[in-house]
């Protein structure tokens, strides 16, 4: 534990920042469906105790439809039913100085528009760790971890097994 912490930390210093992802597939959309389906809708749900901006909803949909909208190009209409349980933003002072970390845990449930079942359901998780030179980056959270949630769940479902 020792070890991964002092690599993580000697990344962040040369790099500016790391990216860990925590994500993992409860129950994987099928390949049929990964290939023909496209994400139509997101609906967000999350809970009163984060600390987001005013208009971090409109921002999150929108910023996550983008990404699937790249990786997700089919017909059929998949519902995307986000959930977020914790959405943790970088103290920018403490990043300048040494380091912070940017942290999303949720679900992401894709559900068939046309019969309403479940179709796959993931676990999204990403922690992003930067130093002093990705200051600005990691201020940007709201923005950097809804990406983040849209090329996790792009990765782990609409992405095929090589």
């Amino acid at each position: 534990m020792k070890l991964h912490l002092a690599l993580v930390v000697a990344a962040v210093t040369l790099s500016g920042c790391v990216s860990m992802s925590r994500s993992e597939a409860v129950a994987p959309l099928s390949a049929d469906l990964a290939q023909g389906s496209r994400v139509s809708e997101i609906r967000l749900s999350r809970s009163d105790e984060l600390k987001v901006t005013p208009g971090f909803d409109d921002l999150f949909k929108s910023r996550v439809q983008a990404k699937l909208d790249a990786c997700a190009t089919g017909d059929r209409p998949l519902r995307l039913e986000a959930e977020l349980e914790r959405l943790d933003k970088a103290n920018p002072v403490v990043t300048a100085v040494v380091a912070g970390s940017n942290v999303l845990r949720g679900s992401a449930r894709l559900v068939d528009v046309a019969t309403g079942q479940v179709v796959a359901d993931y676990k999204v998780g990403k922690t992003i760790v930067g130093g002093r030179f990705a200051v600005v980056v990691m201020g940007e959270a709201e923005e950097q971890l809804s990406d983040a949630f849209g090329e996790e769940l792009c990765k782990q479902a609409f992405t095929p097994a090589e």
